[in-house]
């Protein structure tokens, strides 16, 4: 299975809530009808105090992630119409984006909230989590076929964490340097 994980930072001049609005009930149901496409999640930065200096600098609004069984799959999505319309809509919502190409490894199964943590990093401290996926970097740049400007982001890692409750992630992210991303997960199933 490879993920491709996207680091969002909104137009100027769309809110906060707009932006969110947009993404899930216009963006969202085109990238459901992607061809080959296993899963999907949009990944909602929330304002929190977990969400530490480090993170709050780079200026990220969302991380989607979509799943696929192999990049030939994920090659099919990329050459589709609904890739195309993506393209388009884009522009409406999106000012940069970065695309990270990885490898998933479940390293803790489990689900924890809809209120996880993304970490950037390559490594994950050694805290108690309900769920715990690290991405390995594969390759990283602009979003393929995007007209919407590239987002000059280095990502060594990604770590996707899930807890127990709000109170636990940020009890276990306080203190951590690599940038901490508090997101609200958002599951729409493909089409």
């Amino acid at each position: 299975m490879i993920a491709a994980i996207s680091l969002m930072r909104r137009l100027d001049g769309v809110g906060l809530a707009e932006f969110r609005r947009h993404w899930l009930d216009i963006h969202g149901p085109l990238v459901q009808s992607f061809a080959g496409l296993r899963r999907y999640v949009q990944c909602h930065v929330i304002d929190n105090p977990a969400t530490n200096t480090a993170a709050r600098a780079l200026g990220i609004d969302g991380f989607p992630i979509l799943f696929f069984d192999n990049d030939e799959d994920r090659k099919l999505a990329h050459g589709s119409p609904a890739m195309a319309a993506c393209n388009i809509d884009s522009r409406e919502f999106i000012g940069a984006v970065s695309r990270v190409m990885t490898a998933p490894v479940e390293i803790v199964p489990g689900q924890g909230g809809r209120l996880s943590a993304i970490v950037l990093a390559t490594a994950f401290p050694p805290v108690k989590v309900a769920g715990l996926t690290r991405f390995d970097v594969l390759s990283q740049g602009p979003a393929p076929a995007s007209t919407v400007p590239h987002l000059p982001v280095t990502v060594p890692g990604v770590f996707h964490a899930r807890f127990d409750s709000l109170v636990e992630l940020e009890a276990a992210m306080a203190g951590v340097s690599d940038p901490v991303f508090v997101v609200e997960e958002h599951w729409l199933p493909p089409t």
